[in-house]
């Protein structure tokens, strides 16, 4: 198995650190565009100041030739040098597609379809994590199981899964809820969604505050056209709790 890390970038401060938490002894400057550092496990960082989900589309484009792909963002710091071999031994079980640091265990309500739509419903229970501040966000949790949707900032996935997919949702998505519908789209393909319990950090908001993402009326539209996507699309495969 070949595995790449694939993260958009659009400017934040915590990318120099994050690419080499991830595995490089040395990154030299980034100047914005398309990067590929050479590395083990290759690096490449895509300019994601158009949008994640486009970014993210031509590095699954350029990365043809490694069957496992490492979605991180570009704020996420791996303390563990061993993160990789951890995440590639969960792959040698041909039926996990989707390996990820935090996840839970249930996503949507057990009501969900069954009263009128209210995006509330369509969140997720019981997480779990081993990043610094996991207590915060639900348990901490250092070993591996089996869990119901993975958190975006680490999405590490089969290519043949967004190619059986046919590719990422660029025009129905945006910064809002791909994580969800990888996730579905990994439990429609017949794939198990696996947590492992690597410490990390992850910062949080850094590209959310380059971006001026969530500081006008239009991110709570999009908010919520993304959930209810979510909601149309994915009735086979939701709720689900493992």
């Amino acid at each position: 198995m070949k595995l790449a890390i694939i993260t958009a970038h659009a400017g934040a401060d915590s990318i120099g650190q994050a690419a080499v938490s991830w595995g490089r002894n040395n990154v030299f400057y980034i100047d914005g565009h398309d990067t590929i550092l050479e590395n083990d496990p290759m690096i490449f960082i895509m300019d994601g100041r158009k949008g994640m989900l486009p970014a993210y589309q031509r590095a699954l484009d350029k990365t043809y030739e490694y069957d496992i792909l490492a979605f991180l963002h570009d704020d996420l710091i791996i303390h563990d040098p061993e993160w990789a071999s951890k995440v590639l031994a969960e792959f040698r079980d041909p039926r996990v597609g989707l390996v990820g640091f935090g996840g839970a265990l249930g996503h949507g309500s057990p009501e969900l379809y069954k009263v009128p739509y209210d995006y509330h419903q369509r969140g997720r229970s019981q997480f779990l994590s081993n990043m610094d501040d996991a207590e915060i966000h639900g348990k901490r949790f250092t070993g591996s199981c089996d869990v119901a949707v993975l958190d975006g900032f680490a999405l590490i996935v089969r290519r043949q899964i967004l190619e059986k997919a046919g590719g990422w949702p660029v025009t129905q998505l945006g910064y809002v809820g791909y994580d969800y519908w990888l996730s579905c789209m990994t439990r429609r393909l017949g794939y198990r969604i696996r947590l492992v319990g690597v410490s990390c950090a992850h910062l949080g908001g850094r590209t959310f505050v380059k971006l001026g993402l969530g500081q006008g009326p239009e991110h709570w539209a999009q908010f919520l056209a993304a959930h209810e996507y979510i909601y149309n699309e994915f009735k086979d495969v939701l709720p689900f709790h493992v």
